[in-house]
């Protein structure tokens, strides 16, 4: 009888990689060194312990009876995995520098050509003589020739003469170590080590789980996808509830604290501001100025993230508790991305602010004397600061600062918001997150758990829909773009016309702002046309700016600048050039810059030119589909999820997220929600939210660093 080692993963984490030579049945695990080329071709694979290489999860799995022999394919298949070997690698550049890739793959039956068009690089992952699987869609040409376009390819690592498997697991390329040698290392572990299940045996049966031990083996070494299934349930509810353990502590952490600042909401000063509004105020609006001024009334420090969509009316939100903090005798901050942004959030809190005789200061890196800010802040004086990255640098010392708003916060790095939030003296900030690029909710619960969460879901009474025209790139709808330009400029309305670049590119074929500013000028030559772009200094961007908002300028042709923070009522079309080449929360924020007035408003998506739908690609295809068919910015938000996956929709915290080895925020919010449901029921299991948090530390390191530093 084998004689196994109670071991946890926290203790299997200590075990380096190095000692795998191999895993004996007695109480102790041989030290003896391996390879040093498989030890170099592991940590390239970031798996440094035993630990690690438990957690190698495979990507997917192949059935091995579902695998066709080339000579077999035919008509009647749409989609086919075959398994063959490299004879020959190709690359070619069309003279429109289309890349194309091209693999002849060899089987015992015969031969079929894999082709990869755009800049996909496999080329620098696969070799000849290698044995793949390629799973896609196939045709068979006229000539009897089979080809594959865009598949999915995998080296094949198995010695299927020497193992027997039937449902094989497909791993990450790892340097030095094929497939079947690290399922002989992880079979030898796994039959000779006992894992010490963290979760109690009574949540293990309610929620009908595999326990964890059951799990590895059964991830790694299935007979079946319902198998598998099983066990990547039970490993991806581990992952999340690792994420909870996190934010629990840090929500812990944050209450016990009680440095925050107890503001006192008078509720005549609230009355006075909505009743100097121009505007009535939302439900949603309404709703959320309670939230916030409740955590602000507490002495536990606030952090709270606010969502809304755009033109939703966060600005007057914000503005009503930054003023409240000054009534309070204390300073309060707002840090935007860009400057443009940055003046716009001036302006409007200048205005909304006037009942109060409150003093506000900007601050950007083009106000050239900044030393009186600097000084009003060191001073502690009651005031509201609003600037950019400026408010962050040495000089600037808040000693008397009670409330903070980080907008587009997914715009700035941690370490970025940190700096402004930290504090010499004893009292923490309230924290107010606001962002207008709305975040799907399984990252949103998993991203910003740490963080309680507001939304605003209205748009401000006699707000129209913008209406979305979608035009290929082609000689008659330059023209029709001009008659809706026209129609427009009749209406004595304005129109922003943006583009990617600023300079012709002869790499891409794209549009650039001074070449549709030309075209512009020329065909409007009657009218005002005017450019706008980083590379012009502040004096001209803002001189450009004023013009535009007093209505002096008909036509605006913009880079992406304009994307947050231009609020021109009085524009009524948005043409967006080259919109292939944007993402869609891009897209989506561009085409909220119109509709702001009682004009109805609409948007024009142009594809480069020459560009037809069917030559862009796939996401592209997508992302023009999604915007054209909603203007609901959490329906393109939950879209542009799928598309991009968590790994690229919000920028710097998502990182920590991207540790998870197999959760997956696309496809496992149910799973998400079961975790969230296990560890309320374990709220009295101090053993276990313990024993969890040790192994998050351990797992989810950079995750820990950023809630925790």
């Amino acid at each position: 009888m084998k004689e196994t080692i109670a071991l946890n993963l926290i203790e299997l984490s200590n075990l380096k990689i190095e000692t795998l030579k191999k895993i004996p049945s007695s109480k102790q695990i041989n030290p003896g060194p391996i390879d040093k080329n498989k030890v170099s071709g592991f940590k390239k694979g970031n798996i440094y312990n035993i630990a690690d290489l438990i957690r190698f999860f495979p990507k997917r799995y192949i059935e091995r009876d579902q695998i066709t022999n080339i000579a077999d394919l035919n008509k009647i298949h749409e989609e086919a995995t075959i398994e063959g070997t490299i004879q020959d690698i190709s690359v070619f550049t069309t003279r429109t520098r289309l890349r194309i890739t091209t693999f002849k793959i060899a089987d015992t039956s015969g031969v079929l050509s894999a082709k990869w068009f755009g800049p996909q690089y496999v080329e620098r992952r696969f070799q000849n003589e290698e044995r793949v699987f390629l799973t896609g869609k196939y045709e068979i040409k006229k000539n009897g020739s089979i080809e594959m376009k865009n598949p999915y390819i995998e080296l094949n690592g198995y010695d299927f003469e020497h193992e027997d498997i039937s449902f094989i697991p497909i791993y990450q390329k790892v340097p030095n170590n094929s497939p079947s040698w690290i399922r002989k290392k992880l079979k030898q572990i796994l039959e000779n080590t006992y894992d010490s299940d963290s979760m109690p045996e009574i949540l293990i049966k309610k929620y009908g789980l595999l326990n964890r031990k059951k799990a590895y083996e059964k991830i790694h070494f299935p007979l079946s996808s319902t198998e598998s299934l099983e066990a990547r349930k039970r490993l991806v509810i581990d992952e999340f509830l690792y994420l909870q353990s996190f934010f629990y502590k840090s929500k812990e952490m944050n209450k016990a604290s009680k440095r925050g600042v107890s503001h006192d909401i008078d509720e005549m000063s609230m009355e006075l501001f909505i009743n100097n509004l121009d505007f009535s105020l939302t439900k949603s609006q309404l709703e959320v100025i309670r939230e916030i001024t409740y955590d602000m009334s507490s002495s536990v420090p606030m952090k709270r993230l606010l969502q809304g969509d755009v033109g939703s009316g966060k600005t007057v939100v914000a503005t009503f508790a930054m003023i409240s903090a000054v009534l309070n005798k204390h300073q309060s901050a707002l840090m935007a991305p860009t400057e443009v942004l940055a003046e716009q959030h001036y302006k409007t809190v200048v205005e909304m602010s006037k009942p109060f005789n409150i003093e506000i200061y900007l601050i950007t890196s083009s106000k050239k004397d900044k030393s009186h800010v600097q000084e009003v802040i060191r001073s502690g004086k009651p005031a509201i600061f609003i600037g950019t990255h400026a408010l962050i640098q040495e000089k600037i010392e808040f000693n008397n600062l009670s409330f903070v708003v980080i907008d587009e916060q997914h715009r700035f790095g941690v370490e970025q918001r940190s700096k402004l939030i930290s504090s010499k003296e004893n009292n923490v900030p309230d924290l107010l997150f606001m962002t207008a690029t709305p975040i799907p909710r399984t990252t949103a619960l998993t991203v910003y758990g740490d963080l309680d969460q507001s939304v605003i879901n209205e748009l401000p009474k006699g707000r129209l829909k913008v209406s979305t025209l979608f035009l290929e790139g082609s000689d008659d709808s330059k023209n029709q773009i001009y008659k809706i330009v026209k129609k427009h400029i009749e209406n004595k309305s304005q129109i922003f016309v943006v583009c990617p670049f600023i300079d012709e590119s002869e790499k891409l074929d794209i549009k650039a702002a001074e070449s549709v500013y030309r075209e512009f000028k020329k065909e409007f030559s009657s009218y005002k046309v005017e450019i706008l772009h980083g590379r012009l200094d502040s004096s001209n961007k803002e001189n450009i700016m004023k013009r535009t908002k007093e209505g002096d300028i008909d036509i605006l042709i913009s880079t992406v600048v304009i994307e947050v923070g231009i609020d021109i009522p009085n524009a009524s079309l948005m043409i967006i050039e080259s919109a292939e080449r944007f993402g869609l929360s891009q897209l989506h924020q561009l085409r909220g810059r119109v509709g702001r007035g009682t004009k109805e408003s609409e948007c024009i998506l142009h594809l480069s030119e020459g560009k037809k739908i069917d030559t862009i690609t796939e996401e592209g295809r997508q992302r023009i589909d999604a915007i054209v068919k909603t203007t609901d910015g959490f329906k393109i938000a939950e879209v542009d999820f799928q598309i991009r996956g968590e790994g690229t929709v919000l920028g710097g915290k998502q990182s920590g997220a991207s540790e998870m080895k197999i959760a997956n925020l696309r496809t496992d919010g149910e799973l998400l929600l079961t975790a969230q449901e296990i560890f309320n029921d374990s709220q009295s299991d101090l053993l276990f939210k313990e024993t969890l948090l040790n192994e998050a530390n351990i797992f989810l390191p950079h995750y820990k660093k950023l809630l925790f530093g």
